[in-house]
């Protein structure tokens, strides 16, 4: 059972800019920022205090810390990396519109000193990236979710001449923005980037869905890192696709890249601290504001959801998600993005899905990593698929 696990069964960054507005309720001087400095060092070590002192609050003892996570959904993430056991494993979920931190969980097969997985932004972003180049490129009027946009070679691979010298042939294939997002092609998202949207808007939106920024938090964690050079075609085409390892993201982060298509399109701070209570209980501090920063217009939120959706239904994702959408989940929404690309901190193969899954009001965004050095012992779709299933899972009969 892990800290985290245990607290909450028991007491039942780099910055470049401010991401978000730290205007939020407090009480007693007790902000986000307070909080983080408080818990930070813990939290990067995977361990969560139930009760701390506060720096400037004027308290006499220690207060209590009641945390958001779900213990139950914390410990199905637990236990399925326990149960395949990845040479490393995250699972992150998080509530879309308030950004509640519902599991952080991760595993290693063999011992690990380099702090909480969920955290670290070593990871390559990989072709999770294609989300941030297909906001571009739908909130630009670039592309719509239906629109054909031809290409030359193989979907999984990135040639200049097939960004840069596209011509029609007879082996020129005929993909929609909806399809090429579900096969995840690097050739179209190659010349999205490269030659429609070109470096400095590419790289706006990157830092508008949180890259090279900071989030207003009330834990630190590591947000994405871009290293572009907008006067290089080449290096905009590789930002765009994914196909790099200069750009780096987080599990934490990668969860609020998910939450956008279901939140309205905003960039939400993820939370980790519900309440702060006082002596005999008394609330001294509430999490009820989440700090928000607009990436996209709502309409390109909603065409998002269903490019993500594309990659579930008959895309990169299709295969550990076949018959899900069947009897007690035949109502359950889920889309994604998946990603996978070598890294060397740690070293193996990365594989990514992101995204979200939805009934009716109620949401989920998350964030599944896995990362495995000669074989593979689960996918990150797998994951993703049975800790989503947990979570909709229809209530025990009375």
């Amino acid at each position: 059972m892990s800290a985290l696990l245990g607290l909450l069964l028991a007491s039942m960054w780099p910055a470049a800019m401010s991401l978000v507005s730290t205007e939020k309720t407090r009480y007693f001087d007790i902000s986000p920022e307070t909080l983080s400095a408080a818990i930070g060092d813990d939290v990067a070590h995977d361990t969560y205090p139930d009760r701390l002192r506060l720096a400037g609050v004027a308290i006499d003892g220690d207060l209590q810390v009641r945390y958001t996570i779900d213990p139950g959904l914390q410990g199905e993430a637990e236990r399925l990396l326990e149960r395949y056991n990845p040479d490393f494993g995250v699972l992150v979920a998080l509530e879309p519109e308030s950004g509640r931190v519902l599991a952080m969980a991760e595993s290693t097969r063999d011992y690990w000193g380099g702090g909480n997985l969920s955290l670290r932004n070593t990871f390559p972003a990989a072709s999770v990236s294609k989300i941030v180049t297909a906001v571009a490129a739908l909130d630009q009027g670039i592309a719509d979710v239906e629109t054909v946009i031809p290409f030359n070679g193989k979907t999984t691979t990135l040639y200049k001449k097939h960004v840069f010298k596209h011509s029609n042939n007879k082996w020129t294939r005929n993909h929609t923005l909806r399809e090429s997002f579900g096969r995840s092609n690097n050739t179209v998202f190659g010349r999205l980037g490269a030659v429609d949207l070109g470096g400095e808007t590419l790289l706006e939106y990157f830092q508008r869905m949180g890259f090279n920024a900071r989030f207003t938090s009330d834990f630190p964690f590591d947000n994405g890192a871009v290293e572009l050079d907008t006067s290089d075609d080449w290096e905009v085409a590789e930002s765009a696709s994914g196909y790099t390892r200069r750009n780096t993201l987080s599990p934490m982060h990668a969860a609020t890249l998910g939450a956008t298509a279901v939140n309205g399109g905003n960039m939400v701070a993820p939370a980790i601290v519900d309440s702060v209570l006082g002596p005999h209980g008394i609330p001294l501090y509430v999490y009820d504001q989440p700090a928000v920063s607009p990436a996209m217009d709502a309409a390109t939120a909603d065409k998002l959801k269903k490019l993500m959706i594309q990659t579930v239904e008959s895309g990169s994702a299709r295969k550990p998600f076949r018959g899900f959408h069947r009897g007690d989940y035949a109502d359950v929404v889920v889309g994604g993005k998946t990603g996978s690309l070598t890294g060397n901190d740690p070293q193996g193969r990365y594989d990514w899905f992101v995204g979200f899954a939805e009934r009716g009001e109620r949401r989920l965004a998350f964030a599944a990593l896995c990362i495995n050095k000669e074989k593979w012992y689960v996918k990150s779709g797998r994951l993703a698929r049975e800790l989503v299933e947990f979570h909709f899972q229809p209530p025990p009969e009375a």
